[in-house]
């Protein structure tokens, strides 16, 4: 079913809406969570609150591209999770990602000046990512939007393990420089 019919499920209210969805994006959506997430049943209920989040925010909103919107809302949803459970010292898998971005990317934002410099650097990031040639591009979404580790990167890029660590390592150093000669 496309996607367009997806979200008319949505405005209809047709519980429909939300099968049709896990069929179409079921496993997409627990693919991230997994990679993201220190357990699988984590996982699977967070791609149930994504459907839920989906019937509660659709309408009113209308996704253009809805793989996206979806997976945007399984991350976020994600990330809440594992503030949760470092909270409880249980861990995850995030802490990791963000450590290898830390020294590039400035902490987390607190008041107005920050959210207009959260804003500043998303343009920097949009342009870094602009620049990289398009399969470092993948590669470096597919670490740290889809969270996957060098092990799968290296199968699905069809590359050693060796090469996908240094590859992020040199385009972590790229976007450090780029950061910095912007200001950030």
């Amino acid at each position: 079913m496309e996607d367009t019919q997806i979200v008319a499920l949505f405005f209809s209210r047709s519980e429909e809406a939300i099968s049709e969805t896990s069929k179409k994006y079921g496993s997409y959506l627990k693919t991230i969570a997994c990679n993201i997430l220190p357990s699988s049943e984590d996982a699977e209920e967070i791609v149930n609150d994504v459907y839920l989040a989906a019937w509660d925010s659709i309408p009113p909103k209308c996704p253009s591209m809805l793989k996206y919107y979806l997976s945007r809302v399984v991350r976020n949803l994600c990330f809440k999770r594992i503030e949760y459970l470092t909270a409880e010292k249980r861990g995850g898998n995030a802490d990791i990602l963000l450590s290898e971005l830390e020294e590039c990317i400035p902490d987390t934002c607190r008041g107005m000046e920050e959210i207009l410099e959260a804003r500043e650097l998303g343009q920097h990031l949009n342009r870094f990512l602009g620049t990289l040639d398009p399969n470092d591009r993948k590669l470096f979404l597919s670490r740290y939007y889809y969270a996957m580790t060098a092990p799968q990167l290296a199968e699905k890029y069809g590359c050693s393990v060796r090469q996908v660590k240094y590859r992020l390592a040199k385009m972590r150093k790229e976007l450090k420089h780029t950061l910095q000669k912007g200001g950030m």
